[in-house]
Order: C-alpha cells, then structure tokens, then sequence
C-alpha cells in the first residue's frame, strides 16, 4: 500500500543533488579518486531513492524489503567513503587486495544478514508497523547483534577516513586550507546526522537523513573542486612530488604575501616559521625580492652574490589566475645554473680554443703545403730533363729507375695539392665562380679523362645524358674537379665491372648528376664517415687502394660552395651510387667562397 507524505521530499532532493553532482564530478572521471567518489555517490543516489519508497509504503513486508535493498548503499558508502579518503589523502599504496577483499566480506556479510533476516533474526529480532504523531508509517522493534555489527563496522570505516581528512586539513599549507576544510565540512555531515538518527536525537524522528547528509556532502565536494580545484593537484600528491623537487618553489598572493614554499626554497628564508602569510618583501632576501618584485611571466636569470662568488638561478615565474581569468598570484621556480653557467663559459672557452686551433692548422697546412710544392716542383722538373737526357744518350737502364722517382713526386705533389686545397677551403680563402654550364661539354671531358684508369681495371664506362637538361650553375673549374674524383674513385675500387654516369633533374630547379658502380661498395655504418678529411672506410683500403682520404671531403665541401650538395648510397659487394646535386642557373645560389 502507497501513500503519499511530504517527507520524500528530503530523499527526493538528496537524490536531485547526487545526479547533479555525479554530472559535474564526470569530467574528471580519469582519475582514480574520483571514480570512487562517483561510485560513493551513485550508492547515496541508490540509498536516497530506496528511502524515499519506503517512506512511501506502508506494508511491513514492502518496508522490509525497501530497508534490505537500501543496505546494498548502507553497507557500501562507508567502504567508499574510506577508499576515497585513503586515495585523497595519497595513501592507495595501503589498498591492498587483501584489505579489500576483508571489507567487502565483513561488509557483505551484513548485507546477506539484513537478506537473510526472516530466518535468523540476527538484524532485528522483531518488527512492527507503527503510525507516528507526523503521519507517517515506520518500522519499530529492537535491533539484533549483526546489526550492532554493522554500525561498528560502518562508523568504523567512516571514522578512519574522517581522521585521515582531517589530518590533511592540519597538515595542509595555505594553499590547500580551504579546499580540505570544504571536503572536511563534507565528512563531517554525515556522521553528524547519523549518529543523531541511530541515538534517537534526530530533529525529525523516526526518518533516516544519512542520505541526505552524503548527498549534501557530495555538494561540499563538488564546491571543493569547482571553487577550490581539489582534484587538480591533490594536496598529499602535492606533498610527495613538490616537497621533493630539487627547485625552489615560492607562491604569493595578488598582494605579495607568501602562501607557500617547498623545502628547497628554505634557503631563502632565514627563519621558516614566520614566513607563510608574511610579504615577501619582509622575509626574503632583498637581492631576491628586487629581482622578481615585477615579474609575472617568462623566464629569467637571477644573480646572487655569495662571499665564496655569484650564484646564478633561472627563475621561472608564473601568474595564477582564477576561472575568470583574474590574478591570484604568482608562482617563482627557481633553479641553481651555476654549475651550468660555468660548464657553458667552460665549453665556450674551449670552442673558442678549438677554433683558433683549428686556424692554427689550417694555416700550418697551408704554409706547409706552399713551403713542401716549391722544392718538389723543382725535384719533378729536373727528374723529367735528366730522363730526356737519358733517353738521348740511349741509356736506358736508369730510365725506368727516374720513372719510378716521377711517379712518386707526382703522387705526393697531388697530395700536398688536395691539403692545400682543404686548408683553403676551411679558411674560407679558395675562389669559386659559379657560372651558367651546360653538363654534357664538362662530363664529355671527364669521361674520356677517365678512360685510360678504367680500362687499367677492365671496367666499362658509360654515360647517359637526359635530353633538354637545363644549364647549372657551377664553376667549371671546380666542378670537373668533383666529377674526376667520383668518377676516379668509381674506376678504382671496381674490377672488371661497370662504371654508370648519368644526368637528369629529378625535380625542378635541381640536377643531378649519379657516378655509380659496381664495385666494392660501402658499409652503411661507414657512410657518415665518407666525407671526413683523413677517413677511410678501413685501413686495409688504404693499404690496397693508397689515398689519404681527402678527395670526398674536398668534393663535398666544392659542391656546397657551389650551392649543391653530395650523397650516397652504398651496399658492400654491390657497388656505390655516389649523387652530385646542383641548382639550375636560374635559382638563388648559396653563399660562395671568396678570396682573402
């Protein structure tokens, strides 16, 4: 039998407030500790609907079975309501399997008991339909020891996560003061009316307002997170990951007052006791104070003046706004760079040794170089009148030992040549003048240059030139100079195998000219160390092949004066594709070395 009593109305509420509630709580559903608090008030929104029926109902069998399905809530809010405050207060380390699986089997217990009821009459031993003085029909009889069971077990649970809020409030900074007396404020209704109603002290008798009190508790919560932004940054989160870092953390007011500071940030402060809600300009340093005074955003270097030297510190400040947008306050993070500094001056001072060193080199190289050609110039020219003279004078044994002498001047005059070049190359000083060329007249010359070192390896040269190519821009000169390297290093480390030059523009306002072969090839862990002065990809190659290396990196660094570039693609035993990449005439050409 139903009938109707305006005090539904309060369960009814309850309930309109935990939808409301749940709804805002739902976008920050990610975390873990709200999904207990959902869950907390999904089971208020369960105990208030259940209340509210069997208010409504005036039956004992229909109130009996109305109170049994409303301990699906009672006996799972206190489980929530202590798993919410161990993950607020960051102590879910302590929520072990075990603990939950002993809550919910002391707590399940009860409820099958409260099920079980009619067979037992463990929970109330008697149970009778009474008309109160307020019109209302309610259940009255004494209350059987499983029922004082689950009290204890219930108010137990919630006094443990009451302690726990209420130790972070006293714990918390002023920063997070008000959030945790907002969500304390929310701990505390509950077991306030609760009691009230179990003693019999309730304002309104014989009416269960627990309920209520959790659903207007989920209020204080939603305030705590809407006005306070309490799951943000929970305040023991807060403790275990600011408390620890390493960079001083300072936070003021609007009005410069400090409402918090890590540990790190405590040598700035000459007495910490005194310092939380006292102006910064009063408890800092003033070399401190003077450097951030105007300073809200951005990051920037602060310099303190110690007796042992300057200190440095970057100092990261940040302006705390509201929802609307209106300042609060600031945050200073400061961090010690002193060593940095010191390892960048450090590291700047040995670039700048390296540099000048390498000048030194460069130079040395190139007066060297100078020093060691004239003399061997001469030893060539003489060697070269002598073996005429020989030849004249018929005597023909000595010629071949001349040769042998020739051959060698010209081996290391080539050799003196390509440091020259280097060492004018990075002294900025070799002249490059790039200039309209039409491919086909240069790589024409180069391939009949190459012929005679081909065929010493028995290799075939070949050449293919894309129709309609546009002129480039490049040095005659220099380039050729390129191409009879590439193509001389195709012909010798390739035996009887196939030498390929080809020209074409893979894409507008680029050609490309590809010296490829079919040679020994190149490991791909070697390929970065190609155009390195003085590399080669192993020694045995120089033993084999002879060459100091210098050839790649003087090719490289003439096509990047030219505007162009050089890569490769290599596989070991299938050969090399060695591309010279140039601009067309008409597009903007790099910066070219000039003379000094």
């Amino acid at each position: 039998m139903w009938y109707f009593t305006p005090y539904i109305l309060l369960p009814l509420t309850a309930a309109g407030l935990t939808i409301v509630v749940i709804w805002q709580a739902w976008s920050y559903r990610q975390l873990p500790v709200t999904r207990i608090f959902i869950g907390l008030m999904l089971a208020t929104l369960w105990w208030s609907l259940c209340n509210a029926l069997e208010l409504a109902h005036a039956t004992v069998s229909g109130k009996v079975l109305l109170t049994s399905i409303q301990y699906v809530s009672v006996v799972s809010v206190p489980v929530l309501w202590l798993l919410f405050a161990l993950f607020y207060t960051n102590r879910e380390s302590r929520v072990r399997r075990w603990v939950l699986v002993a809550l919910f089997i002391v707590q399940g217990g009860v409820l099958l008991g409260a099920w079980t009821n009619h067979w037992h009459r463990l929970m109330w031993p008697a149970v009778e339909l009474v008309y109160t003085a307020q019109g209302l029909w309610v259940l009255t009889g004494p209350n059987g020891p499983l029922w004082y069971v689950g009290v204890v077990n219930g108010y137990g649970m919630i006094l443990v996560g009451t302690v726990l809020m209420l130790n972070q409030a006293r714990r918390s900074r002023a920063l997070y003061r008000a959030q945790a007396l907002s969500l304390l404020v929310g701990a505390l209704l509950p077991w306030v009316t609760s009691i009230l109603f179990v003693t019999g002290r309730s304002p309104i008798p014989y009416i269960d307002t627990t309920p209520v009190a959790f659903a207007l508790s989920g209020l204080a919560f939603n305030v705590a997170m809407w006005r306070f932004r309490a799951l943000d940054l929970l305040p023991a989160a807060r403790e275990a990951i600011v408390d620890q870092i390493s960079d001083a953390i300072i936070v003021v007011d609007r009005h410069n007052r400090v409402l918090d500071f890590n540990p790190a940030a405590q040598v700035f402060f000459a007495d910490q006791s005194v310092v939380i809600g006292q102006p910064l300009v009063v408890v800092a340093p003033t070399w401190l104070y003077e450097q951030v005074r105007d300073r809200y955003e951005g990051q920037f270097e602060l310099n303190q003046p110690t007796p042992e030297g300057m200190l440095t510190y970057d100092l990261r400040c940040t302006t705390l706004r509201d929802r609307r947008g209106v300042s609060m306050g600031r945050i200073f993070v400061l961090r010690d760079i002193t060593l940095l500094k010191q390892a960048a001056l450090a590291l700047q001072e040995a670039k700048e040794a390296a540099e000048a060193a390498n000048q030194a080199k460069s130079t040395f190289l190139a007066t060297m170089s100078h020093e060691l050609r004239t003399p061997l110039t001469a030893i060539l020219g003489y060697s070269e009148v002598i073996r005429d003279d020989l030849q004249i004078r018929g005597q023909n044994d000595l010629i071949a030992d001349l040769d042998r002498v020739v051959l060698a001047g010209r081996h290391l005059l080539n050799l003196i040549n390509d440091v020259l070049e280097l060492a004018r190359l990075e002294a900025n000083s070799l002249h490059v003048d790039p200039e309209p060329l039409q491919l086909s007249e240069i790589v024409n010359e180069v391939v009949n240059t190459s012929q005679g070192l081909a065929q010493r390896n028995q290799n075939m040269l070949m050449v293919t030139i894309a129709p309609d190519l546009p002129p480039v821009k490049a040095d005659a000169t220099r380039l050729r100079q390129v191409l009879l390297n590439l193509v001389g290093n195709a012909c010798k480390f390739t035996e009887q195998g196939q030498i390929y030059i080809r020209c074409y523009s893979p894409q507008p306002g680029i050609v490309q000219i590809d010296v490829s072969d079919t040679g020994i090839g190149i490991p791909p862990e070697k390929l970065a160390l190609l155009f390195q002065p003085f590399t080669q990809v192993d020694s045995g190659i120089t033993r084999r092949y002879g060459g100091a290396g210098l050839g790649l990196a003087i090719s490289q660094r003439l096509c990047q004066a030219m505007g162009g570039e050089i890569v490769v693609e290599s596989e070991p035993q299938r050969g090399s594709t060695f591309s010279v990449r140039l601009p067309v005439a008409d597009t903007v050409m790099a910066p070219s070395y000039s003379d000094n």
